[in-house]
């Protein structure tokens, strides 16, 4: 057991007896999906709405709040695919709530980059250095996309291979 499996199983009190009844053991896995969702979506909006209503504090606040969501999101997903669970294998196509969800990180993002950046009345060069930054931000996102639509295709057909394999 790696040394996050061992902190993950203390933080999370997964030895306690509570987890023998299966039952038990299901309602509260439910439970504890609606609670971390709900906080994910106050996050969320905490963090796109705090950078436009409470200026240059506020956007220091939902810095704070994405980089805490972000290892929240990161140990969670860490830990299923630890234990052998790809929670992306069910997020093919994106459906209502996932591009809500991107819409309210990026407006927290524009926001906290729009109250923590220099002023907006730059230079040329500088807007021509933002714009050739988000290019190359855009395709990096455009590389990573394929690459992982490229992976999950590789990893169904070894899945396939491996299940004709055994029949």
């Amino acid at each position: 057991m790696t040394a996050f499996i061992k902190a993950a199983r203390a933080i999370g009190d997964l030895d306690d007896d509570f987890y023998r009844d299966e039952r038990q053991r299901d309602v509260w896995n439910e439970a504890s999906a609606v609670g971390f969702q709900m906080v994910q979506w106050i996050a969320l909006l905490a963090a796109a709405v705090l950078p436009w209503a409470a200026g240059r504090v506020g956007a220091w606040i939902a810095l704070g709040i994405i980089l805490a969501w972000m290892a929240v999101s990161i140990a969670t997903t860490s830990y299923a695919r630890s234990q052998d669970v790809d929670v992306y294998t069910s997020a093919k196509k994106w459906r209502p709530r996932a591009i809500l969800a991107a819409a309210l990180y990026s407006a927290g993002v524009v926001g906290i980059y729009a109250r923590l950046s220099t002023p907006l009345d730059q230079t040329p060069e500088t807007w021509f250095g933002m714009i050739v930054g988000g290019i190359c931000g855009v395709a990096v996102v455009f590389a990573l996309a394929t690459w992982r639509r490229r992976r999950d295709a590789r990893r169904v057909a070894e899945e396939e291979a491996r299940d004709a394999e055994g029949m």
